[in-house]
């Protein structure tokens, strides 16, 4: 029987939310806890107050830096901080070295976010190939027959955003090691919620916003690249952030002009989003004290469980049944039309997509919190 841990339950009343309604929502935004809107609060106080220091905001990026790096277990130079999911991902599309005839591998399910940025590469004359998703989740079997000696990257998320499987991104970065390609994954609905090491499973970039299981505000995100990568890719646009500091003045561009930063950095854009990254900071202390590894069996075990108490009702959780490709996402179809509204009259907060149901754990959800909910489904399943 799974023990909620000390950690996990003292932690939920770092999040108001939890005494005004039941947030099941994390996939679409996070409630963010106390620590992260107290960080906000002083650093808008300090500019206020005129007692902001820029020095110090420039530390707390480097230091934000090397705590999303121990959470994804990479070097803080393969991290860069980018606004959200898809300018990672774009970033991701214009740096490869593309040619005419080269082609991009992509399941037609993707959320769009992960779909646009490479449909605007046929203008440069790449072939998009949508691959039709005829399983429960996206494996090498399934890409294989898409994949040929002219594939530069396979883009794919670690969990989709409906019905919220987990992929194997194990097996599809073996194929994209054979076959020659990038591996490039959209991670917002896994990390924070699931452990991820992109760069332990061969990905060689990965992106995603902190406005979901990372606590963190809107407009502030993580980007990886595989470091044995980075000096093949150039970042599509530049600017001083990007580029190797003039030690005599960096505010004046040399006239042989400059280079590229040699880590991850160089597809930053400056001036930073300081307050985002300083809030990032102190969401990923709460996370790593935590754990990530208990944050994901707990939200898994939320899910486990709702599918449980669902099935009982014949309700079927859409996607995968293997535990192993479940995630946080639980989404499932009910009878008759306005559950999201109905469920939001009761003070339970779910998305509703593609004509489903969505619940999604954050660590501050409780099994009792499920049990009410199931007796207010039960409420109108019964009329």
């Amino acid at each position: 029987m799974y023990a909620v841990p000390a950690s996990v339950l003292a932690a939920r009343a770092q999040f108001p939310i939890t005494r005004n309604c039941i947030y099941f929502d994390i996939a679409n935004m996070n409630s963010p806890p106390l620590g992260v809107t107290g960080t906000i609060a002083g650093f808008f106080a300090a500019m206020q107050q005129g007692s902001a220091d820029k020095s110090d905001w420039v530390r707390e990026i480097e230091k934000t830096r090397r705590k999303a790096a121990t959470l994804l277990g990479c070097e803080p130079g393969e991290i860069a901080f980018v606004k959200n999911t898809s300018e990672g991902l774009n970033i991701s599309a214009n740096a490869i070295d593309w040619r005419p005839g080269d082609n991009v591998v992509v399941p037609v399910h993707e959320h769009p976010n992960n779909v646009f940025p490479w449909l605007n590469l046929q203008r440069r004359g790449v072939e998009v190939r949508l691959v039709p998703e005829t399983g429960e989740w996206v494996d090498a079997e399934l890409l294989a027959p898409f994949v040929d000696h002219r594939t530069r990257a396979v883009a794919v998320a670690d969990v989709s955003f409906l019905p919220g499987q987990r992929n194997d991104l194990a097996g599809i970065a073996t194929l994209c090691r054979d076959r020659g390609a990038h591996l490039v994954v959209d991670g917002v609905q896994a990390v924070g919620l699931l452990d991820v090491r992109p760069g332990d499973l061969g990905v060689a970039m990965w992106s995603s916003s902190a406005h979901k299981g990372l606590l963190s505000p809107h407009g502030i995100g993580l980007f990886f690249c595989q470091r044995e990568l980075i000096s093949e890719l150039a970042p599509v646009y530049a600017a001083r952030a990007s580029m190797v500091p003039n030690p005599e003045d960096d505010h004046l561009v040399q006239e042989n002009g400059g280079r590229l930063q040699d880590d991850a950095r160089r597809f930053e854009i400056g001036n930073f989003n300081y307050s985002g990254i300083s809030a990032m900071g102190s969401a990923l202390d709460l996370i790593l004290e935590i754990g990530i590894a208990d944050i994901e069996r707990h939200v898994r075990a939320l899910s486990e469980y709702l599918s449980e108490k669902l099935s009982e009702r014949q309700i079927r959780r859409l996607g995968p049944d293997d535990p192993a490709r479940q995630s946080a996402i639980c989404a499932f179809n009910l009878p008759g039309e306005g559950w999201i509204e109905y469920f939001a009259a009761h003070d339970i907060v779910v998305s509703g997509r593609g004509g489903a149901v969505r619940a999604s754990f954050g660590l501050y959800n409780t099994f009792e919190e499920i049990d009410r909910f199931i007796i207010v489904l039960d409420g109108r399943l019964e009329r």
